[in-house]
């Protein structure tokens, strides 16, 4: 499936819109130079921008709105993507009790098989990857991230 980017760029416009509104909420922090809104605003303008220009060009291709012709080829792709929206709730709900690595591993690797990779690739990057990630967050970075049962193997 694919949305044409006639639909796509006012969409991403009027979501730049909405975060530069909320940007503008956000109390100013006192002897602060530039504020807590500053990044917000800018990202904002930025989507907005980038929204106009994405819906011009849309408008000059003259393609559909919404092409649902290849969707039987697509559908994994379409899996990917829900399951990165479904991975994140689950993430909400079980990052505490999981542990970031125990999450991360498992995240990464259904992730990965859904794009297509092969299994001895997603056993061997997955828990590497997750752990340099853990280590540099917990060790250089000093972020403090949940272990889970892994507790007394992490430090």
């Amino acid at each position: 499936m694919r949305i044409g980017d006639r639909l796509i760029g006012p969409f991403l416009a009027a979501f730049g819109v909405l975060v530069i509104w909320g940007a503008s909420k956000l109390p100013s922090v006192p002897g602060v130079r530039f504020g807590a809104d500053l990044l917000p605003t800018a990202i904002g303008v930025a989507l907005a921008v980038f929204g106009v220009i994405i819906g011009i060009s849309g408008l000059r291709q003259r393609a559909r709105l919404i092409d649902v012709s290849d969707w039987h080829t697509r559908l994994r792709d379409g899996v990917a993507a829900l399951w990165s929206l479904v991975g994140l709730v689950i993430g909400i709900l079980a990052f505490e009790p999981l542990g970031f690595p125990l999450f991360g591993i498992g995240f990464m690797a259904v992730m990965m098989a859904l794009m297509g990779a092969r299994w001895p690739v997603i056993v061997t990057v997955a828990p590497v990857f997750v752990f340099v990630l853990y280590f540099v967050f917990s060790g250089i970075l000093r972020v403090s991230l949940p272990v889970g049962p892994l507790g007394g193997l992490l430090p």
